[in-house]
């Protein structure tokens, strides 16, 4: 009897230490969880920070794209622009060049045209009413003289100056006609005034656009005389351009 009741506080004791030893190793056990909760919420922590941080450096990268892609519209805008006065330059050029080109070709022009003629005619003519023509070319300079249709034919615009000279005889009437673009400008006349022979003759300055003719005509039926000596002539010359 006296074991058993010695024993029994014995079990009680050892139950007890048992239950120590739990107890102890259960507040380890909540001790290292806590510690290692501590750790995650440090971590969590210091995570939460530097995701704070980095959507910071995304917002700064952020504006400064906004920034660079502004800068590139601008700039965009700029050549556009740019392109756009190169183009005008280039067109203001062309037109600069074509205008020295045609201005510096009009005074060449000016410069070097020589324009100036002369013929005569190496046999009598009884007039028909219509052009004198002419079988002696001393001088074409310009080929304004046409020998077919025995016409001047103003290769410029400008001042012209003829003259013109014809041998008549006193027996009959000796009437000559200067002519442009088809109607009469002037004249010369001889009828009866002396006896033999005599020379009748003219000039005059005109205002000629290129393309414009001037030409001699006889009275029908009138008279001029020549022969080898070449008494009848028909001359003109440019003086100036417009």
């Amino acid at each position: 009897m006296l074991t058993a009741v010695v024993l029994v506080p014995l079990l009680l004791l050892s139950n007890t230490l048992a239950q120590d030893d739990t107890i102890s190793e259960i507040q380890k056990t909540i001790s290292v969880l806590e510690h290692r909760m501590n750790s995650a919420e440090s971590s969590l922590k210091e995570s939460q920070g530097n995701l704070v941080n980095a959507l910071q450096r995304v917002a700064v990268t952020e504006s400064k794209l906004q920034q660079a892609e502004t800068k590139l519209v601008q700039a965009d805008v700029k050549r556009v622009q740019l392109e756009s006065e190169l183009k005008d330059m280039k067109n203001t050029d062309t037109k600069n060049s074509a205008a020295i080109a045609g201005l510096l070709s009009t005074l060449q022009g000016k410069q070097t045209r020589h324009i100036a003629f002369s013929v005569g005619r190496s046999t009598s003519l009884t007039g028909t009413g219509a052009v004198i023509k002419y079988d002696k070319i001393w001088l074409n300079d310009g080929n304004g003289f046409n020998t077919g249709t025995n016409h001047f034919v103003a290769p410029v615009s400008g001042v012209y100056m003829f003259t013109y000279n014809n041998l008549y005889h006193s027996s009959k009437r000796s009437h000559v006609s200067l002519m442009m673009n088809g109607k009469k400008v002037q004249g010369s006349s001889a009828n009866n005034l002396n006896s033999g022979f005599g020379m009748s003759g003219n000039e005059i300055q005109l205002r000629l656009q290129k393309g414009d003719s001037v030409w001699l005509e006889l009275y029908k039926n009138d008279f001029i005389y020549s022969d080898g000596a070449l008494y009848s002539s028909f001359n003109g010359q440019l003086i100036y351009q417009n």
